[in-house]
């Protein structure tokens, strides 16, 4: 527990979409949140829409892939809320290429984003959690970390077949790291379970931002894959968040807990 003090977050991605989402919920809460991401502008458009509530929220811009930004998100929370109590591992990229010329360097821009910095993250904010035996990590992962992503639903998007006979275009290292974030999740949840510290991963299924979205012909064919058959609202895939981060959730951990219109059952 933070003692007397009110509980601060740090939450990667918090520009926009989910990563604003969640951080205008845990503010609503009453908690402090430290936001991130590459993009200045859109952490200040997040810290508006968050203004005025119980919880106060700061922006550091900067690339979580370096190890020097992390540092910095991390001394900011200390700094500013005197100690770190939540960590939300969001921030995550893809990238889509033909299988057979997928590069080395496409597939370490996204594990080192999307697998990489959450470890390291939680390896930074670990030791004050352990000192005062409290604390909530929380991934973000996706249904491409449980299911294989199906080329049919996103037609023309993804094609089966590209020039030179490269094979289907796919996001494979979002798929691995996506897979690897869950196992991550396994491994820090037993490590550190002795020190009242959770970790869990909310998998997110279709929601607005998903490629595709924009196109009425593509979000239909990606909804028909959903079986509730429609996209997630940002609200219902934030509001887990509040729970996964209180006291009341001290008994979970090292779960999966999917956010998806049932997509993990029948992907």
């Amino acid at each position: 527990m933070p003692g007397s003090r009110s509980r601060a977050a740090i939450v990667t991605g918090g520009g926009t979409g989910i990563g604003r989402d969640i951080t205008r919920v845990l503010s609503e809460t009453g908690v402090n949140c430290v936001i991130t991401g590459r993009r200045a502008h859109r952490l200040e458009e997040t810290l508006d829409a968050c203004r005025g509530g119980p919880g106060v929220v700061r922006s550091v811009p900067g690339d979580i892939t370096d190890e020097r930004a992390r540092r910095r998100v991390v001394a900011e929370c200390v700094d500013q809320f005197g100690g770190i109590d939540i960590l939300v591992n969001n921030a995550g990229v893809s990238n889509w290429s033909a299988l057979l010329d997928y590069s080395v360097e496409e597939w370490r821009e996204v594990i080192s984003t999307n697998l990489e910095a959450p470890f390291f993250l939680a390896q930074a904010v670990i030791p004050q959690m352990r000192q005062q035996q409290w604390g909530r990590i929380i991934n973000i992962g996706s249904v491409y970390g449980q299911v294989a992503l199906n080329n049919k639903y996103y037609g023309e998007r993804l094609p089966m077949s590209t020039p030179r006979d490269r094979g289907p275009v796919r996001a494979v290292a979002y798929a691995a790291s996506k897979g690897g974030l869950v196992s991550l999740t396994r491994e820090l949840a037993v490590a550190v379970a002795s020190w009242n510290i959770t970790v869990n991963v909310v998998v997110v299924g279709m929601v607005g931002s998903e490629r595709g979205a924009s196109d009425p012909a593509g979000r239909k064919q990606l909804e028909a894959m959903t079986p509730v058959g429609r996209f997630g609202e940002l609200h219902e895939i934030s509001a887990i968040i509040p729970f996964l981060a209180s006291d009341e959730a001290a008994f979970i951990t090292g779960q999966v807990v999917s956010v998806s219109g049932g997509l993990t059952m029948a992907g």
